[in-house]
């Protein structure tokens, strides 16, 4: 923005729900682009616990939007809304509504990791390159409006959800507060997202989190882990009851004897207190784990109280 350019502000229709939406709500707090901002979200998430004491909020029906009435300020629409996380389309006449228009904060290098779970499957992807895109509110579907900026991000090695979350966050912040502030500039130069590179990135389902240690490797496991393992734990079946692992290591293991396990042994280690499990190729390190009905243990206190054996084995749930 040029010195002697002045500064507009806006009144902001904030729309959102999980950490995520938080970190780049902050943001907007912070910047002096808002002249009055109000949130829309829904009742149990994370976004309403946040934002309830201090600003004003709007909970819409709940699944469709299409038959609700955008709320005003002074009588007047908003000028610009901002959507992150939702969850929920916007329908062209609320889209409409706004003057300055409709954007949205989206972690992934667009038109790549269209969906729910983009950090999720760019982690299970190997990707070395994340970062975040602010686009236009497409009229028609999720993710597909016009790129008004993006910035790629270096992805650390071995990194995990709530690391990358976090840094693409803050990094969707400053470049929405950026693109606000040069709307016009940003709009004139918007790209159209091309269609025959669009990847998917679905919603993650519990069911993702079964292993079979018969046919998975540790790097898989533990990749997964770091993927998804944040909110649903990886599990197996231990002793015929399910079994959750709650933090996970690659480890190397050097007794002479490791080479005689099966895929899926549980293996104590007594003078380090280490719990270790063989993969189809690799071994893991548990360092926290839950058998069904019982309370989280260590690995040191889960081998005191059920006293493994070279028999004991973790195997793949049926369901």
């Amino acid at each position: 923005m040029l010195k002697n350019q002045i500064l507009k502000k806006y009144n902001i229709l904030f729309f959102g729900s999980d950490e995520f939406s938080i970190i780049t709500l902050k943001r907007l707090l912070n910047s002096d682009i808002v002249q009055n901002l109000q949130v829309v979200t829904t009742k149990s998430v994370p976004l309403f616990n946040f934002s309830k004491t201090f600003l004003h909020l709007h909970i819409p029906p709940q699944h469709t939007l299409k038959s609700w009435e955008a709320p005003k300020l002074n009588g007047q629409d908003f000028d610009l809304a901002v959507v992150v996380s939702f969850g929920y389309f916007l329908p062209p006449n609320l889209i409409n509504k706004f003057s300055v228009g409709a954007l949205n904060v989206h972690p992934s290098l667009l038109p790549k990791y269209r969906g729910a779970a983009p950090i999720q499957h760019q982690i299970l992807n190997d990707e070395k390159i994340s970062g975040v895109s602010i686009i236009e509110l497409d009229k028609k579907k999720f993710d597909a409006g016009k790129i008004l900026k993006q910035s790629s991000l270096k992805v650390c090695n071995f990194p995990f959800y709530k690391v990358l979350h976090d840094e693409l966050a803050i990094l969707g912040g400053n470049d929405l507060v950026e693109t606000i502030k040069n709307i016009d500039s940003f709009k004139k130069q918007a790209i159209v997202q091309d269609e025959s590179l669009v990847t998917q990135a679905p919603k993650i389902l519990k069911e993702m989190g079964r292993i079979d240690f018969n046919c998975m490797n540790n790097y898989e496991i533990f990749k997964l882990h770091r993927a998804i393992g944040f909110k649903i734990p990886l599990y197996a079946q231990f002793r015929k009851k399910r079994i959750q692992l709650f933090d996970l290591k690659l480890a190397t293991l050097n007794f002479s004897t490791v080479d005689n396990f099966s895929a899926g042994s549980l293996l104590f280690d007594k003078q380090q207190k280490k719990l270790f499990v063989k993969c189809f190729h690799g071994w893991l390190e548990i360092l926290k784990l839950k058998v069904q009905d019982k309370k989280l243990l260590s690995a040191d206190d889960f081998h005191n109280g059920y006293t493994i054996t070279e028999s004991d084995h973790l195997k793949s749930c049926d369901n």
